[in-house]
């Protein structure tokens, strides 16, 4: 291809490299635990460093004798690395998927077999309907299951609802509007989950999108950042700054 029509492409799209300016809701993409299984091994590389991340924002709010929500927790990952850096707090994780709480489950009690596992249990639930009473968290958090939401206007308030007041609710996904040279540098390391990561890409919401979303729930107090490719978003304001390098997951492993 020439550059003439490398130009006219990228004027095509507006100037954009990608093809991202309308989202592109997938749902779950995860039909069976085999999937499920995939998935786990490849994020447990794949996603250190946005995990990484997510803990050291977390992190600070997970101490004695907190109650932590995850929604969407997938294969418990998260979760349970949380909970064997902070084996005061109590921690529970919800997903509408039956395979993936299966495969969380397989973690868990591999997880307790050295010695790893702290605090944690998972369950089936919607996610437009907690079944939680109100004030229940001191902590409610999502990672990368955003993009999945099939009815998010919903689902944010039920998180604000189950949140006690003085908590905090933290959201981490992709950002659609992520600056392309940062698109084209995850892309040089996705390998085969390329494709995955541009179905998540397309179906994650823009800075723009978020803020309205937000403010279309009577929740435009939270917080919005953009950090590299990820979107975080806070029920309180916050820091969100990080370098890669810094402690975090495995801070007290081999304690």
């Amino acid at each position: 291809m020439s550059s003439s029509d490398t130009s006219a492409r990228r004027t095509r799209r507006g100037g954009r490299i990608f093809d991202l300016a309308e989202r592109t809701p997938q749902g779950d993409p995860f039909e069976d635990a085999e999937e499920c299984r995939a998935y786990d091994r490849s994020v447990r590389t794949s996603m250190i460093i946005p995990m990484q991340h997510m803990m050291k924002l977390i992190g600070p709010d997970c101490g004695p004798e907190k109650e932590v929500l995850e929604i969407g927790c997938a294969s418990g990952l998260l979760s349970l690395r949380l909970a064997a850096l902070h084996p005061d707090s109590t921690f529970t994780g919800l997903d509408s998927n039956d395979a993936f709480l299966e495969v969380a489950r397989e973690n868990t009690i591999f997880a307790n077999l050295v010695s790893y596992g702290g605090d944690f249990a998972c369950d089936w639930a919607r996610y437009t309907r907690l079944p939680f009473p109100d004030d229940s968290f001191d902590v409610v958090f999502s990672f990368c299951a955003i993009n999945r939401w099939d009815k998010p206007e919903r689902i944010l308030p039920e998180l604000a609802r189950v949140c006690r007041p003085e908590g905090t609710v933290l959201l981490y996904d992709l950002a659609r509007d992520a600056d392309e040279g940062m698109v084209s540098f995850v892309l040089q390391y996705a390998g085969g989950d390329a494709n995955a990561f541009m179905r998540s890409l397309r179906a994650s919401y823009s800075t723009d999108e978020m803020r309205e979303l937000l403010d279309k729930v009577g929740l435009g107090h939270w917080s919005i950042a953009k950090e590299g490719i990820n979107l975080v978003v806070s029920s309180r304001a916050r820091e969100t700054g990080y370098t890669v390098g810094e402690p975090g997951i495995y801070e007290r492993i081999f304690d």
